[in-house]
């Protein structure tokens, strides 16, 4: 007995294990309202309503492809409604016209969608934000125009007739195959996208809509990634495309019009984007309701979406559950800690210098020759050239404008030369990008921290390219605190403590080089102290290199082996500490330079 109890359940465990424990409620929650918008119209025996349901399923299912796209990778599409047409229209070409049996069809129809979508993706590797928007939309105003273009090949002024009468067989009192296969397919992708959401790939997919620079930083490539977005939702729309023929077994182009698209745009935003439950509440609001009560107005659909979507985001700005959301987490943030312990990664980090003990000090790990980058008229670096050493704090000073920034990015891949190589661990990386320089191990750090304030702290971390420092130090000290980071949202951390994290973030990539961009900037004195000793554990503890760009002369004095004076985008001066301490060129070049 015990066994059996054990077999059986474990499978149930491993898919809770995969959906965060935040999540697992409104999951149940979304599962058992499509359970009953799919069984009351089996209950009243009434096959109208039968139909809105299976149909709603089916918008339901191609919303949570929207909602991938839009509220994980940060992409504005108004183009699943050709998805759907089109892998609809394919299934019903296949079957209604070229005879072929529902399978082949469907496989068909689902490979149309797919392209139709990938398609529609391309925009994304140039443009993004209301202009991919625009593209998007205009390929779902084509699609309806292509449909009579070919009207020969696709029956546009008849339509397509595609019954299928193996699926409207009953398999248990009376529920046929299709309702029970789209049934079971609502519930799947409900699930599908808790599970997406949870996963590093989700939050991978949120960091690249949230902030692209970040996400190159720590290796990401987010062209891939928009494109991965995009094929999700266009794969999981397509499948809901193709079960819209077995339902309706009618098609014309009138039934995918941008009105669709429109529709399923709407169910996500007004529903709540990011949230499981709200493309659920959206299908029940903006297509169930309306034709329970609004159903000889379909000429003003258009006009009834805007209304309901002007006075729901007026009102909710982040959508019905969004905002429902919103408000319970602010409830509860109320009650949490709004700091996070990190002595136990700093005491790890101190205890353990066996990396650096075994580097060669005198290897140079980033050497710079000649770097010039120029804006316009501006010769933001002008013939710039040093090198950084292994397990050196390398620190660049200069007064504001000087060209620190526009250095680290020009180190960093994030803006191309003009002039000069970088050659990064004996390899010239000058025409590598971001991401090839972070891959090789190289980590970056920006002015204002890059920490999301929609996922814990733990998941802040985690959302590398695979989190390459599990073991170590650095694994062995954030063991003792993850369970305390992932309950506590990021967005609730403190200046200096987001400070820390995004460090503690890149150091999990295992860098070999720290790229760091006035990181004790909004720091206070102990603050800056306790950084400057988390820079030094760094070092200690892995043998990395730092490169920092800081206002604060008094830390940099405390704790670079080396410093750089940069000025109107050259290097002025180079030497240690104790070198530059009294030269007469540093109280000229920082006269009334305060800490920053």
């Amino acid at each position: 007995m015990t066994e059996t109890i054990t077999t059986t359940t474990a499978p149930r465990r491993r898919l809770t294990r995969l959906i965060r424990p935040e999540l697992r409620r409104e999951v149940a929650l979304t599962l058992g309202l499509v359970l009953v918008i799919s069984v009351y119209p089996l209950i009243t025996g009434s096959i109208y309503w039968l139909q809105i349901m299976m149909i709603a399923n089916l918008y339901l299912v191609a919303a949570v492809g929207l909602n991938i796209l839009r509220s994980e990778a940060g992409q504005m599409s108004f183009g699943q409604g050709a998805v759907f047409g089109s892998a609809a229209y394919a299934t019903a070409m296949a079957s209604g016209i070229g005879g072929y049996s529902f399978a082949v069809s469907a496989v068909l129809g689902f490979l149309a969608g797919l392209a139709v979508g990938t398609l529609l993706a391309l925009p994304s590797l140039r443009v993004q934000g209301y202009y991919l928007g625009f593209v998007t939309m205009a390929g779902a105003l084509a699609f309806p125009e292509l449909l009579h273009v070919f009207e020969k090949q696709t029956h546009a002024l008849t339509g397509i007739t595609a019954p299928v009468p193996a699926l409207q067989e009953i398999v248990f009192w009376r529920v046929d195959w299709l309702t029970l296969i789209i049934t079971v397919l609502t519930c799947g992708s409900v699930v599908l996208y808790a599970i997406i959401r949870s996963s590093r790939l989700g939050r991978q997919m949120r960091v690249v809509g949230a902030s692209p620079e970040a996400a190159v930083t720590l290796g990401l490539h987010p062209g891939r990634l928009r494109m991965l977005a995009f094929v999700l939702a266009s794969a999981i729309t397509a499948v809901a495309g193709v079960l819209y023929i077995p339902l309706i077994q009618y098609v014309a182009p009138g039934s995918f019009t941008i009105a669709l698209s429109v529709l399923l745009y709407f169910i996500v935003v007004i529903g709540g984007p990011g949230t499981v439950l709200g493309p659920l509440v959206g299908v029940l609001l903006l297509y169930v309701l309306p034709n329970a009560v609004l159903a000889d107005v379909g000429e003003y659909r258009l006009l009834i979406y805007g209304g309901i979507a002007f006075v729901v985001m007026f009102l909710l700005p982040e959508g019905v559950v969004g905002s429902l959301i919103a408000l319970l987490d602010r409830l509860r943030r109320k009650n949490v800690k709004g700091t996070v312990s990190l002595a136990p990664v700093l005491a790890v980090a101190s205890e353990d210098t066996s990396r650096a003990d075994a580097v060669n000090r005198d290897e140079v790990i980033l050497e710079a020759e000649g770097l010039s980058r120029s804006f316009g008229s501006v010769k933001a670096l002008d013939d710039v050239s040093f090198v950084v050493r292994r397990a050196q704090i390398h620190g660049i000073v200069g007064p504001n404008g000087s060209g620190k920034t526009t250095l680290l990015n020009s180190l960093s891949g994030l803006i191309k030369l003009d002039a000069g190589t970088v050659v990064f661990n004996g390899k010239d990386v000058s025409s590598s990008g971001a991401v090839q320089r972070a891959r090789l191990g190289m980590a970056r750090t920006f002015q204002a921290p890059r920490i999301f304030s929609d996922l814990s702290v733990w998941e802040n971390l985690d959302v590398g390219r695979g989190g390459a420092a599990k073991d170590g130090w650095l694994g062995e000290g954030l063991d003792m605190v993850r369970e305390e980071w992932d309950s506590t949202p990021g967005g609730v951390l403190p200046h200096a403590q987001q400070r820390f994290l995004e460090v503690i973030r890149v150091l999990r990539q295992d860098p070999t080089i720290l790229v760091l961009d006035e990181p004790a900037a909004g720091l206070s004195q102990l603050e800056r102290k306790e950084f400057g000793n988390l820079l030094q554990s760094v070092v200690a503890a892995t043998g990395a290199s730092v490169v920092i760009v800081e206002h604060d002369l008094e830390l940099v004095w405390q704790i670079a082996d080396v410093i750089s004076v940069v000025d109107s985008g050259q290097v002025r001066l180079s030497g240690t500490p104790d070198e530059l301490r009294n030269h007469p060129a540093i109280n000229h070049l920082f006269a009334g330079v305060q800490h920053a």
